[in-house]
């Protein structure tokens, strides 16, 4: 989803990253509709399940000539849980945090961070000219840019 950042690559177009980062935004904003229709369809699962348990299941118990798979529904209740919880992990929580990360990534920089990259001692050439062409776009740096440039001069 997110754009890799190279120094010493041309910086990709600000309307590239804006169109990157409003799309991450609409999906981050469709997870959380999917969030809340799973939890509304987890609670109405487990409360029709409570409710099957209580009126007919207890009731049978008290039974002795009943089969033992009476006794093991109530047992079911962890079955449910542990398999929506992996549901929700998988197909829910990994894309939110990826779309969370992205959107981070894409944020502009402030101008604090960005004076102190520049206040670095040690300017290479490709730095300098990756700044300069993302001036001359007449955008700021994006956190990912930032992380970049970071790399580089803990590469050298």
């Amino acid at each position: 989803m997110s754009f890799s950042f190279e120094i010493t690559e041309t910086p990709p177009v600000c309307a590239d990253i804006s169109t990157k980062r409003e799309q991450a935004v609409k999906e981050r904003a469709i997870f959380r509709k999917k969030n809340i229709r799973f939890m509304i369809g987890m609670a109405t699962i487990t409360s029709l399940y409570l409710a099957f348990i209580f009126i007919f299941v207890f009731p049978m118990l008290e039974n002795p000539e009943v089969g033992i798979i009476f006794y093991f529904f109530p047992h079911l209740t962890f079955v449910i849980f542990i398999v929506g919880n992996h549901l929700h992990i998988k197909n829910i929580e990994k894309p939110s945090k990826l779309l969370d990360m992205t959107i981070t990534e894409l944020s502009e920089v402030e101008a604090s961070e960005i004076d102190s990259i520049i206040d670095k001692k040690e300017h290479s050439a490709e730095i300098t000219s990756y700044m300069e062409q993302v001036a001359a776009q007449g955008r700021s740096l994006v956190r990912a840019e930032a992380d970049a440039i970071q790399k580089h001069y803990d590469g050298n």
